[in-house]
């Protein structure tokens, strides 16, 4: 039986989508979209930041220009650290603003900060991290590992605080922290 113009259009285009998915779906294997997100608890941490707080629109130029300021204080050995982002979740805050201190998480404590910028301190007594290890583009997204956090600190019967500490590393991996109140 001889297959007609219209079913071997339908096979093509059937094994063409097939083809596509295995090629996306392989990508996102290699991306590390199928790693779970790893969380601990942690005891007695103490934190020194060096940076700025950005207040405004969630897409802002300004932040942007922070960060690249942040890098080259990194680049240039002013500071040394790794690079980190506290996002504050005020109530407050309109639907697409937001509030972050950028900055770096000071290494030792005897650096020198350049002038204009703040030094913020955080310590907590409990802190529950989540390491994100996978590629940016399939990370989940910051709902998603919050969620996780707070049902870690629940299982434990503790409340967080309303902020989020997030250290971005060279390799691409995102360590995200939040901070039991005491």
């Amino acid at each position: 039986m001889r297959l007609s113009t219209l079913h071997k259009k339908y096979i093509y285009w059937f094994a063409s989508f097939v083809a596509l998915f295995v090629i996306l779906l392989t990508f996102y294997f290699n991306l590390g979209g199928f790693e779970e997100v790893q969380t601990a608890v942690s005891k007695n941490n103490k934190y020194s930041l060096a940076g700025k707080e950005i207040h405004g629109k969630l897409t802002s130029k300004e932040e942007h220009f922070l960060f690249e300021e942040m890098k080259a204080y990194m680049a240039d050995g002013t500071l040394t650290g790794t690079l980190s982002i506290v996002n504050y979740k005020d109530d407050t805050l309109g639907e697409y603003e937001s509030r972050r201190f950028v900055g770096v998480l000071l290494e030792n404590d005897m650096s020198m900060i350049p002038s204009g910028l703040q030094v913020l301190e955080i310590e907590g007594q409990t802190t529950f991290q989540a390491a994100l290890t996978m590629h940016p583009l399939v990370m989940p997204n910051t709902e998603k590992v919050e969620s996780k956090l707070k049902v870690l600190a629940d299982e434990r019967g503790l409340t967080l605080r309303n902020y989020t500490l997030e250290k971005l590393y060279d390799d691409n991996s995102v360590i995200v922290e939040m901070f039991a109140k005491n």
